[in-house]
């Protein structure tokens, strides 16, 4: 009985030292202030922390512009964004380094889509001129997201990538890899066939070597994926590999793509079923 005692004396000790370390590691939660103009209309999305600020873009209406708070979530600046086109602005993408910031937008002009770029500082002022990055002429004058960008782990490299899919059963992919000075290294086209109705393409990475990667999957009426393709491109090349995902037998749910740069590889991960409105029987992971 003693030794039961002395016992739960110890653990009741380290408890309480766990507890006493936990809170002296305790995080402290600052807020920014609601701004007057602020509404739930209001577009925002939060850039970064960029020369010691921490930059939110907002847009309201055709009023965009770049909100700067310090440390403490304190307003300290506000930095219109004039060279963003007052209408048939289409999406607006944040790449942030240490010291800047990259703008990556889309805009419409008549039957024609810009993708152009520009580098704002810390402070959400333009210190560079704007970038073309591509064009591309549609048959209608409709906003449409055309482009979509991503960027490798390192930010060594960044891809504007575009799908053409009219044609229902042979889709055109086309990619531009630029380095992080946006120098274009890379522009290729290649083809990608669809030949289910039910086919997607999702999941798009890129790795520190300018590689690119993707899933092309097929759903039973959306619901679970019976077929999965892993398409790996090099950065250098214009073909790609298509890469068949051993699924014997099981039936996956949302499918994750992770690269791992360290080793380049690349996992594919999903929860798994047997059979179709079935439970989750575990965790599916390919390499």
């Amino acid at each position: 009985m003693m030794y039961r005692f002395m016992l739960l004396k110890r653990f009741l000790l380290a408890a309480v030292s766990l507890l006493f370390i936990s809170s002296s590691f305790a995080q402290k939660i600052v807020y920014s202030e609601p701004e007057r103009d602020d509404s739930r209309r209001m577009d925002f999305e939060i850039i970064g922390k960029v020369s010691g600020n921490f930059l939110v873009y907002k847009k309201i209406r055709s009023n965009a512009y770049v909100a700067i708070y310090n440390t403490d979530m304190e307003q300290i600046g506000k930095e219109e964004q004039e060279y963003l086109p007052d209408d048939r602005l289409i999406n607006v993408d944040f790449f942030p380094y240490a010291d800047f910031s990259y703008v990556v937008y889309q805009y419409q002009k008549k039957n024609v889509v810009y993708c152009d770029a520009v580098k704002i500082d810390g402070d959400g002022k333009k210190v560079s001129d704007i970038i073309s990055l591509d064009t591309t002429h549609i048959g209608f004058a409709a906003s449409n997201k055309i482009y979509s960008t991503i960027t490798s782990e390192d930010k060594s490299k960044i891809m504007v990538f575009k799908i053409n899919s009219r044609n229902k059963s042979r889709f055109f992919v086309t990619t531009l890899l630029f380095d992080n000075s946006l120098s274009l290294n890379k522009r290729s086209v290649f083809t990608m066939p669809m030949e289910e109705h039910e086919d997607y393409l999702d999941e798009f990475n890129l790795d520190n070597d300018g590689d690119f990667v993707f899933a092309k999957f097929n759903r039973n009426n959306n619901e679970t994926i019976n077929s999965t393709n892993l398409i790996w491109k090099k950065a250098d090349s214009d073909t790609i590999t298509d890469i068949s995902v051993p699924q014997k037998d099981i039936l996956l749910d949302e499918i994750h793509i992770k690269v791992d740069n360290a080793n380049k590889r690349y996992f594919l991960t999903s929860f798994y079923y047997k059979q179709k409105r079935g439970n989750i029987e575990g965790f599916y992971f390919y390499v």
